[in-house]
């Protein structure tokens, strides 16, 4: 006949006092969850609902042709607003959408609160007569400004008619196709460092473009097929012992492969 084995009195008191234990292990843990709970409110209500962190200035760097109180009128009255709730993506998207503004960053200042606003600013490399004057554009045909005048100093469009153009938005124009390979001849003659030597370059025949470079060489390119490869032929040419900077007259790149110069 089997007996049964009672528990001894020290097996009864090892076990409750590894229940006290447990006991006080999850009331601290739960002591640990509530102070941190507590801890992280407190300082979500000082960073988000104090005016210790409400912002007091705002520095604008990084701009030369838009004017910073244009910069700040688009940013808006932010000043004694939250910095942490503050909307930076809506003040970049407003400040994006002023002519010549490319691209923002903005940086939080703790200590004082305030706004670091870098802006990068769009570069003009081309423009179009337009009514008696011109539109600025930049490598990528979006209009940077309207000028009364001509404007000097930039490469000339020819060929390319403006139906519409407002500023800080993509030029609008008469021939779209005709503006899609304008802009990737632009491109080209961007990455071959030659668009600021550039006078004026004609879309107006597009089986034969032409430019006019440093006001001494007219440059027949034929069309636009193989653009880029005719654009290193050029640099290659005069750059070459051949044509020195006082050579005057005609570079044929027509032929893809050849560079013909004509005084």
């Amino acid at each position: 006949m089997n007996e049964r084995i009672q528990p001894g009195t020290d097996d009864i008191r090892a076990r409750h006092i590894k229940r006290q234990l447990q006991h006080r292990r999850t009331m601290r843990r739960r002591r640990i969850i509530f102070f941190t709970v507590l801890g992280i409110a407190a300082v979500l209500i000082v960073l988000f609902f104090t005016p210790l962190f409400n912002i007091k200035n705002i520095k604008i760097y990084g701009n030369s042709r838009i004017e910073t109180a244009v910069i700040k009128q688009a940013i808006g009255s932010v000043e004694e607003e939250n910095l942490f709730r503050l909307d930076t993506k809506k003040i970049i998207k407003n400040v994006k959408a002023l002519p010549y503004a490319d691209d923002l960053k903005i940086k939080k200042k703790i200590f004082p609160a305030g706004l670091e606003v870098t802006v990068t600013e769009c570069i003009p490399v081309c423009y179009i007569p337009y009514n008696e004057g011109s539109v600025i554009l930049d490598k990528n045909f979006r209009v940077l400004e309207i000028s009364e005048t001509p404007f000097e100093g930039l490469c000339e469009l020819g060929g390319i008619g403006v139906v519409s153009a407002v500023p800080a938005a993509i030029l609008s124009p008469d021939d779209d196709d005709r503006m899609a390979t304008a802009c990737e001849c632009i491109s080209s003659l961007i990455e071959n460092g030659l668009i600021d030597k550039i006078g004026r370059i004609d879309f107006s025949d597009m089986s034969n473009i032409v430019f006019t470079y440093e006001n001494r060489l007219n440059v027949v390119c034929g069309s636009s097929v193989d653009f880029s490869k005719k654009i290193a032929m050029f640099t290659k040419a005069v750059n070459s012992s051949k044509l020195n900077e006082n050579s005057r007259g005609t570079l044929d790149i027509s032929i893809s492969g050849k560079a013909i110069y004509t005084p």
